[in-house]
């Protein structure tokens, strides 16, 4: 969960894109991340402004993203607190009920988070381009009939609040689509599993089953079928609505 870190390693891998679908791309992204960049609409999101609703266990939250020439602006509301924040590459902002706040450093720093928390999994694949992301690819692992691309990905230490997570992807061999993806965290594991794809404007999206299992921090190497039927438990859905894809 990683936009702000994020955010700043797309300008500077933006700056000489051209048109092209792996347009940008840090140095030494794997072919399976850049093919399934390409399968997402990497050449689309690069030129693009985006609106969705993403509903969850923890409600629902606006999020507005846009992005040209390696400039970014991300924005997530939250309609129930009417808390309203917004990160570009300059600085972060808040609004409560319409007003806004000032933020002293440790302020702004949770006013990140919150939009990383929000912004990171429903743009995947594209927020996995970073030159702080490190991948280590595993090769083919068989899942439920279906052979599928495993990758693990791991961040450079203090690049983000939650750079010691770790990350697991599934992708489907010849196109790239994330089918699966699973971390590990300070409270738990969890896995996550596209149900239904929607492609708007050019952009993949996906709906997803939300598994978990609570407690200490379960290394996500453990995520196998076996593992997931035993002693995972289905936590939410995450479901994208009203999503419009505008080219800038």
């Amino acid at each position: 969960m990683r936009v702000y870190i994020v955010g700043i390693i797309f300008l500077c891998n933006t700056l000489a894109a051209c048109k092209s679908g792996t347009a940008g791309l840090a140095p030494g992204t794997p072919n399976i991340v850049a093919k399934a960049m390409e399968f997402h609409g990497n050449e689309v999101f690069q030129s693009a402004a985006l609106s969705m609703t993403i509903t969850s266990l923890s409600g629902s939250f606006r999020i507005e993203t846009s992005r040209k020439n390696g400039r970014f602006e991300y924005i997530v509301t939250d309609p129930r607190s009417q808390r309203r924040v917004l990160l570009n590459n300059e600085m972060v902002q808040e609004w409560r009920n319409g007003t806004e706040i000032p933020l002293d450093e440790e302020e702004k720093r949770r006013a990140r988070a919150f939009v990383d928390a929000r912004v990171f999994f429903p743009l995947l694949p594209f927020t996995l381009n970073g030159n702080d992301v490190h991948f280590e690819d595993f090769g083919l692992d068989h899942w439920n009939g279906q052979d599928l691309q495993k990758v693990k990905v791991s961040f450079t230490p203090d690049s983000s609040n939650d750079a010691d997570d770790s990350y697991m992807f599934w992708f489907d061999p010849d196109t790239g689509r994330i089918e699966q993806f699973g971390y590990d965290f300070s409270g738990g594991l969890r896995y996550r599993k596209a149900i239904e794809f929607n492609r708007v404007g050019g952009i993949l999206f996906s709906n997803q089953e939300n598994y978990a299992v609570d407690g200490d921090r379960v290394p996500v190497e453990m995520l196998s079928p076996e593992y997931v039927k035993e002693h995972l438990v289905l936590l939410s859905t995450v479901v994208l609505s009203e999503v419009s894809v505008d080219q800038l």
